[in-house]
């Protein structure tokens, strides 16, 4: 558990009211600061996104591109109508050498915030990969205790009940359930201990989903924010790569949208699994000396808007054959909630 990220703790003392408070203040929290507590949260070690050291990146190529800009106004101003130079004592004309140079200036500078983007981008996917990867064994540990339970059944299980029961062919759902009831009917505290432990399991599961996909949240926020103000103060001849830049999409990956679509999944059987259970066996009746209260399901939070920006984003460059057409590439970084992503009509 250590490997996945932390998130900040609510104080529970203050009520629902200020815990509201919190979360909405949270919110609107500028994002270096909210990043800032982040990382200072999180004991893990985790990577996160140089949000500092790529605004100074950013900022260093702003500040070169602007004394280039001033030099070369003086250029625009040191000639006449004519064509021949103006008579000026206090003024010096740049070379074309000198031009040329500041603009290799700009360029390095851009190629220094590029350089810290993809040492970024390297370490926190291969992060992410890891924390998904130790993910995936979880859920399927999940996913035997739900088969051992009755809660689900493979396929081999199916036709062999429905071999045995010829009555019940063609209808797998009712078939599940008969067989629950029967568990639950024959050893009801057993029944009852197992859904137990899986629930708890399913809230342990919840609450890394929950952690792992608030950090990509926070990681891809940043990735954008910056690469924005990028794409906003640097003009395209300044930049030593091409734009859109969109590697940081890679941090959300199908995988982990996968895995937390199974999770909710759990929780619609584990749901459902007690509806069956109080109904084919009241609880006044199930075990007098058990306590029959349910462990709370907790929620699944799922993607953040970052997140699911950016899968609406890949879709559409998967459905458009014809490339990125050159009207929405500076509009690839679109703020969740306020703009919309780019529309790309077919070729």
């Amino acid at each position: 558990a250590s490997r996945y990220c932390a998130t900040l703790h609510c104080l529970e003392s203050g009520g629902s009211i200020a815990v509201a408070a919190l979360a909405e203040d949270f919110s609107a929290m500028r994002f270096g600061k909210k990043l800032a507590l982040q990382v200072m949260d999180d004991a893990s070690g985790a990577p996160y996104v140089s949000h500092k050291a790529m605004k100074e990146a950013i900022s260093r190529a702003v500040r070169e591109l602007r004394l280039y800009q001033a030099r070369l106004q003086q250029t625009d101003l040191g000639w006449k109508d004519d064509g021949t130079s103006c008579s000026t004592t206090d003024m010096r004309l740049p070379t074309p050498a000198e031009l040329s140079e500041m603009e290799a200036r700009v360029t390095a500078f851009d190629e220094e915030l590029f350089a810290i983007v993809d040492d970024d981008l390297f370490r926190i996917l291969a992060h992410a990969q890891d924390c998904e990867t130790l993910f995936s064994a979880r859920l399927a540990r999940l996913q035997g205790g739900l088969v051992r339970a009755g809660l689900l059944m493979e396929e081999a299980q199916l036709q062999r009940l429905e071999t045995l029961m010829p009555a019940a062919q063609g209808d797998k759902p009712s078939l599940c359930q008969r067989v629950l009831e029967f568990r639950i009917c024959a050893a009801p505290v057993d029944a009852f201990r197992a859904q137990q432990s899986l629930a708890v399991e399913y809230n342990a599961a919840v609450e890394v989903a929950n952690q792992h996909a608030q950090y990509l949240e926070l990681n891809v926020a940043g990735f954008r924010k910056l690469l924005k103000r990028h794409e906003k103060q640097i003009p395209q001849p300044f930049r030593s790569r091409p734009g859109p830049f969109l590697g940081f999409h890679r941090l959300v990956s199908h995988r982990c949208r996968s895995m937390l679509d199974f999770l909710r999944q759990v929780k619609s059987v584990l749901a459902l699994a007690r509806e069956i259970f109080e109904q084919a066996l009241p609880s006044a009746d199930a075990a007098p000396d058990v306590d029959m209260e349910w462990v709370e399901l907790e929620e699944l939070r799922g993607l953040g808007p970052e997140c699911e920006t950016v899968l609406s984003i890949r879709r559409q460059l998967r459905e458009h054959t014809g490339g990125v057409p050159r009207q929405v590439v500076s509009s690839m970084y679109p703020k969740p909630g306020v703009d919309n992503p780019p529309a790309m009509s077919g070729s």
